[in-house]
Order: structure tokens, then C-alpha cells, then sequence
């Protein structure tokens, strides 16, 4: 066997510092660019979903009607929201001395009504702005839920909007369960008491 020679190569320390920089910037170039690929792909493979809540098929529930001792002692009754239309005084008896057919009954548009309190409600919103939460209460309104707008309280700057009026918290479970299964799952709404 004959000897082979051996060739030492000798780099200097501040080539050693060329060859370092030039093989981390050539990584970070490659790791860059498979990220901008990755992004790409993950755009084509898979379009972005949006996934909503839906809201509910129309319930026909009718309103829980509180025992309340304010119109037997002359005091102003409480309001409530309600899917139902109410008819004005005016038009509660027709006169008989007119020969027309009574006049269509005008359906009241209520912004806001006060809740009752004491009663069990599943909270379904708080945002910030009245007219958002307006037009939600409107949106289930439309679905036949009785719907109503909470103002914030001092400190807070949520207006609730709360489904129900219920007066056990047992009818108010039932009525989160069911926005729940319409939902498809488990939202975020909750039970209160008002």
C-alpha cells in the first residue's frame, strides 16, 4: 500500500465569517420561501370558512303574564315587549253608529320596553351600540320570541338584549337549549335573572 499525502486547507477566520453569513442568509431565504408557499397552498387547498350562528326557526311561545298587584292599585302597569300586536284604546270598540267597517288596527312599534323584574330571561347579546342591539331584538321579534333591549347600568356600556320572561329558570333553560340546538352547538348565551 503506498501513503497517501494528506492536504491540510487552511481558511482564515474572517473567510470562516464569510462562509457562516452566506450559509444563514441562503437559509433564511429558503425558510422564507416555503413559507410563502406554505401560505399559498393553504389558501387553495382550503378556502376560508366563515362559520355564523344561525338564529332560529319562529317559536310560538305566548308570554308569561306575572302576577302583578300595579293595575289593581292604579298604578301603571309594566311593559313588555311582545311579538303580538296591541290594538290602541281607540280602536278596542267600534261605534256601532257607524255604518264603515272599523278602521285596521295599528300595530305599536316599541323601541324598548322595560322588563319585568323577578323573571328568568337567556341573554343573547351585549354590544355597545343601542341600534345593534335594537335590531337584534327585532331580528328574534320576527321569530315570534319576546325580545327585549336592556339599558346598561351605571359603570357598564352594554345594552342586553334578552329573550324569554319566564318565571322559573327551569322554562329559561329550555329556551337556551333550544337556541342551542338550532345553532348547531353550544353558544354563549346564558340565563339571567332580571
Amino acid at each position: 500500500m503506498a501513503n497517501k499525502e494528506f492536504r491540510e486547507i487552511q481558511v482564515s477566520s474572517s473567510l470562516l465569517v464569510v462562509i457562516f453569513l452566506g450559509v444563514l442568509a441562503l437559509g433564511v431565504f429558503i425558510f422564507l420561501l416555503g413559507v410563502s408557499v406554505g401560505k399559498k397552498q393553504a389558501g387553495l387547498s382550503a378556502p376560508t370558512r366563515i362559520v355564523t350562528q344561525q338564529i332560529p326557526e319562529t317559536v310560538k311561545e305566548p308570554p308569561v303574564k306575572p302576577a302583578s298587584s300595579d293595575t289593581e292599585t292604579g298604578g301603571a302597569a309594566p311593559l313588555r315587549a311582545s311579538s303580538t300586536p296591541s290594538k290602541p284604546p281607540e280602536a278596542a270598540t267600534p261605534d256601532p253608529s257607524s255604518s264603515k267597517p272599523p278602521a285596521p288596527k295599528t300595530v305599536e312599534t316599541k323601541t324598548s320596553a322595560p322588563a319585568t323584574r323577578g323573571l328568568y330571561y337567556v341573554q343573547v347579546l351585549a354590544v355597545a351600540d343601542r341600534a345593534q342591539a335594537q335590531a337584534a331584538a327585532d331580528r328574534f321579534r320576527k321569530q315570534g320570541y319576546t325580545a327585549i333591549v336592556v339599558d346598561p347600568p351605571p359603570g357598564e356600556a352594554n345594552y342586553k338584549v334578552r329573550l324569554g320572561g319566564y318565571a322559573t329558570r327551569d322554562r329559561a333553560a329550555e329556551l337556551r337549549n333550544k337556541l342551542n340546538a338550532a345553532a348547531g352547538g353550544k353558544t354563549d348565551f346564558w340565563v339571567v335573572q332580571y
